[in-house]
């Protein structure tokens, strides 16, 4: 009796040891889209939630073409990958939401079409996550609105803004982040920022070719041992 009880035992911790593995394992998920929907509007919202999952890679993009779409993307767990291009998309805004660590999102706003009225909104709650945004970069793209909301230590941002009337509003909450941002395009465009931690690394180059024109930045900062860099100029910031 003792020794069918103990076999009992024994195959019981095998199960729960096969069930964690593939629980585990279930985590590694990978979304590919292309998506060209003309004038016709797309509501997309993902949700994945685990380590390891991607959507889109550098060779395998999600890609994404049309107007009035509405993009909401959800990550929560650690080493997940975004890399997403959005080939023309007027009045569309786009959501990604990244919860835990080492997570990386890259998102090209404007490859071969217009983007204007376009809205970016980014939240990361972790450490050492990375995020590489571009709109506007290879066409017209006017009146572009970003918000960043980060909460976490040793982040790194890259924004390239080359939007006429450019608005960038960045909430940071967090040490030893790091934050590199150009804004380009002939019509006023303006930072603002409340950076709350220590030894932070922001970097601005705001660079207008038209003398009429204005570039903003507003910076509330409690900080410690951070280091602030505005340039703004006509030409070659």
């Amino acid at each position: 009796m003792k020794s069918l009880i103990k076999n009992c035992f024994l195959y019981l911790a095998v199960l729960l040891s096969l069930a964690y593995m593939v629980s585990a394992y279930g985590a590694n998920n990978n979304i590919y889209i292309t998506q060209s929907g003309g004038s016709s509007a797309l509501t997309m919202n993902i949700d994945q939630i685990g380590s390891g999952n991607v959507v889109g890679t550098t060779s395998a993009r999600a890609s994404l073409t049309g107007t009035t779409m509405t993009v909401d993307i959800d990550q929560i767990g650690d080493s997940n990958v975004i890399a997403a291009t959005v080939a023309q998309g007027n009045t569309t805004s786009f959501t990604l939401s990244s919860t835990g660590d080492s997570n990386t999102q890259t998102l090209a706003v404007g490859a071969t079409g217009d983007t204007a009225g376009s809205d970016f909104d980014f939240a990361a709650t972790g450490d050492s996550n990375a995020l590489t945004f571009t709109q506007g970069a290879a066409s017209t793209a006017t009146s572009g609105n970003t918000d960043i909301v980060i909460t976490g230590t040793s982040n790194a941002l890259n924004i390239t803004s080359e939007v006429v009337g450019a608005t960038n509003s960045w909430d940071i909450d967090g040490d030893s982040n790091t934050i590199d941002t150009t804004q380009t395009g002939n019509a006023n465009s303006s930072i603002v920022a409340d950076i709350t931690g220590n030894t932070n690394n922001i970097d601005i180059d705001q660079t207008s070719s038209t003398g009429s024109t204005s570039g903003i930045v507003n910076i509330i900062g409690i900080t410690t041992g951070g280091t602030i860099d505005i340039d703004q100029c006509s030409s070659g910031c």
